[in-house]
């Protein structure tokens, strides 16, 4: 619903004080305003009512974190994860818990495909606007990178004119329509998908693979651009234990989706990873979904699939930190529409290692890659008709020492008057063509009854 939120009248007070404070004439790098507060609006309706074009929201998995941004303050678009830690390096330098929110492509080497453009190979943003909530409250920030050196008092009035700006905006109603009508185009179509998972096979039976994940994606075209609040207000709307993420770079342009695989999260010091492959739909009830349950836990090409990922995980979590624990083995996380075998791990993460390290350690996995790690992408490469860009890539938040990067599937780019939808599937010496491309069509459900095609 839309929010009537103002951002000027609560920082108002503070700016005044800051401005008549005779204190040091030139503001620092970092000018940050905290104020905690009770949050009566919904986060995400915060996010969404606003105009503003660049903004995200992110809400973590299992346990009540929420994050959120409208503007930016700084902008990292960089070429590789060094650059991007060089880049926030002065500003954790002032305070390391401050997060920001981003991710980096499938396959940094691969060019970037048009539609991806506005995403690069890595894009992280400290927002003007910071939004979180979690078990000790809401807190809402204002940031300002002050890199031209500015007087105090001009940085006080840029935030204030900022802020004013942002209130003046029109206020959204994100509501979860139904869009128009649009052309569908199927990347690849059936018969080529076909001939993919043969020549999938063929490289596992020769050896070379053990497994590979090839997706697939539908486009989706019409008259007029795509909203993008509209479709993550929709997707908010299902009830399921999953990560709900949202990256809108300029007007019309966003990549979105609801992830229910975690690929790390690092608190305090301590490290937890999921392993989740092998599917199977939901039952039409209680007793059809329990034996689709069964059928999942006791069928060897999906346990297979499941311990190639598990495995993986294991080693790099035992390369990463110490004291590694499995959580939970292979048991079942259920979504609305389809149902995974999933292995938790915790550890103990070594100091020296930085979050945006461990997430280039983990991808891709082998839910989203293959195994080997290290010849997937180059397979992928020549497989795939289409690029993948952030889709299955790692996204989410991150400071100094503590991060929480969902794996971007079940998602969507929005890209002016296209929308692409993608799903992907593991396919191991067992899988079989047919039923891999309706694996591909469950997970696509989500986006499929948003657009009124179930």
């Amino acid at each position: 619903m839309k929010s009537e939120f103002f951002f000027y009248p609560l920082f108002q007070e503070e700016i005044d004080r800051l401005v008549q404070n005779p204190g040091r004439k030139e503001a620092r790098y970092l000018v940050r305003i905290e104020k905690e507060m009770v949050l009566t609006d919904p986060i995400l309706d915060l996010i969404l009512s606003c105009q503003t074009p660049g903004k995200f929201y992110y809400s973590a998995k299992d346990d009540l974190f929420e994050l959120g941004g409208l503007g930016n303050a700084l902008v990292i678009e960089a070429a590789s994860g060094d650059e991007v830690l060089e880049g926030f390096r002065r500003l954790w330098n002032r305070d390391e818990t401050i997060p920001v929110f981003g991710g980096f492509a499938f396959d940094a080497e691969e060019e970037i495909a048009p539609e991806w453009g506005p995403f690069g190979r890595y894009r992280f943003t400290l927002p003007l606007i910071e939004i979180s909530r979690s078990r000790k409250g809401a807190r809402i920030c204002v940031n300002y990178i002050n890199k031209k050196r500015l007087p105090r008092e001009q940085v006080l009035r840029e935030i204030a004119d900022s802020l004013q700006s942002l209130d003046a905006l029109p206020r959204l109603s994100p509501t979860a329509g139904q869009p128009a009508l649009a052309d569908k185009a199927l990347i690849p179509e059936k018969p080529q998908w076909n001939r993919m998972i043969k020549k999938a096979l063929r490289t596992i039976l020769e050896g070379d693979l053990k497994k590979i994940v090839l997706a697939r994606k539908k486009v989706f075209t019409q008259k007029d651009r795509w909203d993008p609040v509209q479709i993550v207000a929709a997707l908010a709307g299902i009830s399921e234990k999953s990560c709900l993420f949202y990256y809108q770079i300029e007007d019309g342009v966003a990549f979105l989706g609801r992830s229910p695989e975690r690929l790390f999260r690092m608190h305090n010091g301590t490290l937890l990873a999921d392993a989740i492959a092998g599917t199977r739909p939901r039952g039409k009830n209680p007793f059809d979904d329990q034996r689709l349950e069964a059928e999942l836990l006791n069928s060897p090409k999906e346990l297979e699939e499941h311990r190639f990922v598990a495995g993986f995980i294991e080693a790099r979590m035992h390369q990463l930190c110490t004291d590694v624990k499995v959580e939970s083995r292979e048991e079942i996380l259920k979504l609305k529409n389809v149902q995974h075998i999933i292995t938790r791990y915790s550890g103990r993460s070594q100091k020296n290692f930085s979050p945006l390290a461990i997430a280039e350690a983990f991808h891709p996995t082998p839910a989203v890659g293959g195994f080997p790690q290290e010849e997937i992408r180059s397979c992928l490469r020549r497989y795939e008709p289409f690029r993948r860009g952030w889709y299955a890539a790692p996204i989410g938040w991150m400071n100094r020492r503590n991060a929480d990067f969902a794996v971007g599937i079940r998602s969507a780019l929005v890209s002016g008057k296209t929308l692409h939808i993608f799903a992907g599937a593991g396919i191991v010496s067992q899988s079989n063509p047919h039923a891999e491309w309706n694996e591909t069509e469950k997970k696509m459900d989500n986006f499929a009854a948003i657009l009124g095609e179930v």
